[in-house]
Order: structure tokens, then sequence, then C-alpha cells
């Protein structure tokens, strides 16, 4: 699957081609190639894992989690709760800071994220809420990654990765073996996962390996993306004011007699299009990988093309994201205004909807795009209203990306940012809190 013919596609219309043939067209089979490489999960799962993979004799289990994961994290009451245990987690890291820090931007952003997601997918007493030394085991493993699924002599090659690898998975075993549906505090998609793995009967310790693959779709991208929306708004001084008043005019709630703010989440969410807009921005500029389709059988693609069965398709984000003819001759700015009009009453043109795929597109969509959105946005705009950040060189650059992961979509800066935080001013005494209004 990974050698031979392939096919390169960067027309819109074509794009929608290939996402109404998902069944000859199909992303699946990349999960069952590369997830044993990933996750190093045993022979009878990965027979689990291959069965009816794309629907030959009903949903088998990749079909089954991807539903129940798309379910657990549409937009609705399981989605916006996992917003205040994600902002508990986050006051904790806030509050600890110390007057005038001087941090690295991505490195603290790493960490903050890392801590803030695990906590509301999968509950305070999940292993990172344990042992924060699961966050380095982590990211140690996501930097091995593309050695580890050459898959040639890993353990030797990859020694920090593979070791990682092992520790985590051993961790979400006890997690799992000591999980109660109804008891066990965590989110919808955490029961649903847990339900599908029990419906199937993988064993704990293999639930633990997968669950580490599960982990690249929680940080691997949401982490880069919250860094570069971070460093965009807060080095170009009109945005950051800008994107505060429409925050203050819609989403918090002043009781000055108190000195107490209240940041509304819902309320966010549903008003404040400039923040949504430059985070769409954000994605259009930095989502440069390229979604891949496995060509299942001979299919005519738009009845002009022929891909023989056995070929793999290629949609590269960065072309399409690009395209002058698309986006307009302002391309290779950052335009935090862009999605604005796009948004609005369903302005965006045919193409560049099609274009547009930071998340992928058709029946493989991320299915948990909603989560990373709002957890990303509450987050930013929770850090945008308590604090100032400055880069300590005294001037702002946007770092430039580097390929660290074949599942990463959002490249990690090639270097980190020192930069300064304190309370915003004007706020130093302010007590902050949120709901979800």
């Amino acid at each position: 699957m990974l050698t031979g013919k392939m096919y390169v596609v960067t027309s819109p219309d074509l794009v929608a081609a290939v996402n109404r043939n998902s069944k000859a067209l199909a992303f699946n089979p990349f999960i069952a190639e590369l997830g044993k490489r990933i996750t190093g999960h045993d022979e009878r799962t990965g027979q689990i894992v291959q069965h009816s993979l794309n629907g030959e004799q009903g949903p088998g289990y990749v079909i089954d989690v991807h539903d129940e994961i798309v379910a657990a994290l549409a937009p609705g009451s399981n989605l916006e709760d996992m917003m205040q245990p994600l902002l508990q987690e986050a006051s904790l890291h806030l509050d600890a800071l110390s007057e005038d820090n001087e941090v690295e931007l991505f490195g603290w952003t790493r960490t903050l994220l890392t801590m803030c997601s695990t906590r509301a997918i999968y509950g305070p007493d999940n292993p990172f809420g344990l042992d924060s030394n699961y966050s380095k085991l982590f990211w140690d493993f996501n930097s091995d990654l593309n050695l580890i699924i050459a898959d040639i002599f890993p353990t030797i090659l990859a020694p920090k990765g593979t070791r990682a690898r092992s520790e985590l998975g051993l961790a979400f075993q006890q997690y799992y073996e000591n999980y109660t549906p109804g008891k066990t505090r965590s989110s919808a998609m955490t029961r649903a996962r847990h339900a599908v793995a029990e419906k199937h009967g993988l064993t704990s310790w293999n639930q633990g390996r997968l669950e580490v693959g599960s982990l690249l779709g929680i940080l691997a991208n949401t982490v880069p993306s919250a860094f570069y929306l971070l460093i965009h708004i807060y080095a170009n001084g009109s945005l950051l004011r800008d994107i505060r008043d429409e925050l203050e005019a819609t989403s918090v709630l002043k009781l000055p007699l108190e000195n107490k703010c209240t940041f509304r989440i819902l309320s966010m969410r549903e008003k404040c299009l400039l923040l949504q807009s430059s985070f769409q921005e954000m994605l259009r500029v930095h989502a440069l990988d390229a979604g891949a389709r496995f060509v299942r059988e001979d299919t005519l693609l738009d009845g002009r093309y022929l891909l023989k069965k056995g070929m793999v398709v290629q949609m590269p984000m960065a072309v399409m994201h690009s395209d002058p003819s698309i986006w307009g001759p302002d391309v290779g700015n950052f335009q935090p205004r862009r999605f604005l009009k796009q948004n609005s009453a369903g302005n965006g043109s045919k193409q560049s909807v099609t274009a547009y795929r930071p998340f992928g597109g058709g029946a493989s969509m991320c299915p948990g795009r909603h989560f990373v959105a709002m957890e990303i946005l509450t987050l930013t705009a929770w850090i945008v209203l308590r604090f100032d950040i400055a880069p300590s060189s005294g001037v702002w650059s946007i770092p430039a990306q580097k390929q660290e992961s074949l599942a990463t979509n959002v490249f990690p800066p090639e270097k980190d940012i020192k930069v300064k935080i304190t309370e915003r001013r004007g706020f130093e005494d302010t007590e902050w809190d949120s709901v979800l209004e």
C-alpha cells in the first residue's frame, strides 16, 4: 500500500469526487496498515481491526469506534460537558503562574493542552492526571513516530518512543481495568470507546495499546494549532484588541463591585465570530499535510480519470490552502477576517469549501473536529481574557513549521519562542470563573 503508483489530486472538484467514492477510495485500510505499527497491539486484535474494515459484513470495530466517537463528540450536551473540567484543569496551570513568568511558548502550550485534553476526555483519574510525567512520555512517542511506523528495528532506532509507547499502554491498561461504566468520571467518548472494545472482545492490554494511538488524534494536531492561534493573535495588537472587545461584549459577565468576571463558554462559541474566523484562517495557513485514500477497486473518477486498484490517492492540503485562484491574491498572508464573509449565510464558494481540508473530508472527516475546535477556542479565549503575552526579545515572529510525524497535519514550530506571561493589565485583581451558558 505504501509503495507503487500514487495519484495526486489538487482540484476541489476532483477532491469532491474522491469524497463521493468513499467505498472504492477508502481511508480505513490505512488504519489497518499503519495501526499495528503505531500501537503495537497483538495479532488477534489486528484481526479484529481488519474484520469488516469497510463494512463488507456490517460494521466492524473500526466503523463502530468511528461512529460512536462522531455521536459522542457531536455538538450538544456531551461536548459541552467536557468544557468545565477542561477549564478547571487550565485554571490550575494558569493560577500557578507567578508574576512576570518567562516560558517557552510552545512547550508551555504543549503541557497545558496535554493536561487539559486528557482531563476533559478521560476524567480526573487518567494516567496524565495521576502522573504528569506521562505528558513527556507521549511527546517522546510522538517525536519517534516516523521511525516506529517504518518498523525497522524500532527498539534500536527509536528506543525512547517504543519505551514510551509501552509505558503509556500499561498505564491505560490499568485505567481500563479500573474503569466502571456509570461510575468512572469520563467523557461520553471514553465511555463509547470502552463499550466498543468490550463488544469486540479486546483485552485490557490491547485497549491500552489502542489508546496510545487515540492520543495522537487528541494531541498531535491540537497543540500546534493552539500555539499558532495564540501567536497570531498576540502578535497582532489590533486583532488582540478586537477579539478582547468581542469577547467582553458577548461572552463576559462583569460584576465590578465584586471585582469578578464570568466567562460564558456557549455564548463565546455562538457569538465570537472574529475568534472563530481567526481559528479557521490559522488552519488554512498551517495545516500542511495530505489526506490519503486507498484505491480498493478500479474507479473512474469524475468520469475522466481511471484510478487503478491497489494505488494511493493523495490530496495535499498545502496546495489547496495556498491556491490564489481559490483564496485570492492575499493567499500568502494570515487574514483573520477571511472567513467572516464565508461563514455568513453560507457565502463561501463551492471551491473554497471543498479546498478547505484541515480536518479531511467526506466519510473520513475527523470525528473529533468539534471537540478540537471548541477546546482550542475556549482555552484561547480564557487566556486572551486573563493574560498579556509578550516576546522576551521584544519582537514577535511567526516561526516556520517542521514536519515531525506522519500523524500530524499541523506541524510544530522549528524553534520555540521565549515569552513573558503576565496578568492582563487592568485585571490583575479580578476573580474569574466560567459557566456553560
